[in-house]
Formats: structure tokens, C-alpha cells, sequence
């Protein structure tokens, strides 16, 4: 499986617009096979959020393209907002990489 973290902030005065047009937003999208999301305060940049997503591991390219699309409304619909994705490698991967054995 492949994971992605995507950090999302979006200014205090805008997290309602956010929160309506993630009611707009499909459930399912092609290639995710779970998502978790949660929220935390992002100090003077207002309000954070971090989404855990698991990808098919043969698909985790065309499952970041679809991640792009889904947020791009945000992008160009909610002004501050800004994201960060980052593909994340499990320890045990890591290691082989290396030539070595997690336990």
C-alpha cells in the first residue's frame, strides 16, 4: 500500500466555507482505500488538518493525481487555503531499502 500525509491549513474565518464544500466533495475516490482526517489548531495560521490516505501500493501514483484533483477546488475556491502532501515509507520498507531487516 502507498501513504500520503496531506497538511491542510485554512485561515479561522474561512473554516465554515471548507467544511461546506467538503460536504460537496465525493466519498470515494479511485485508488484510496482509506482516509482519516483530523483536526488540530494551526496557531496564527488558523486551522490544521492532517490526512492519513492508504493507496493501493501499485496505484500510488494515480491515486496522487485524483488527491490533486478532490483538493483542487479548495485551491482555487477558498482563499489562504493552503496544503502540503508528502508520500510517506513505512520503517519496514525503509530498512529493506537499506538491506536490512526490521523486526
Amino acid at each position: 500500500m502507498g501513504v500520503f500525509m496531506i497538511t491542510v491549513w485554512v485561515p479561522n474565518d474561512k473554516g465554515v466555507d471548507m467544511a461546506k464544500l467538503y460536504l460537496k466533495q465525493p466519498r470515494e475516490i479511485p485508488y484510496v482505500t482509506k482516509w482519516r482526517v483530523f483536526n488540530a489548531p494551526g496557531g496564527i495560521d488558523g486551522a490544521k488538518q492532517y490526512h492519513l490516505i492508504y493507496t493501493e501500493r501499485e496505484k500510488v501514483e494515480a491515486a496522487s493525481k485524483e488527491l490533486a484533483k478532490y483538493f483542487l477546488p479548495f485551491m482555487t475556491g477558498i482563499e489562504g487555503f493552503r496544503w502540503q502532501i508528502e508520500n510517506l515509507t513505512g520503517v519496514s520498507d525503509t530498512y529493506e531499502m537499506l538491506g536490512m531487516k526490521w523486526e
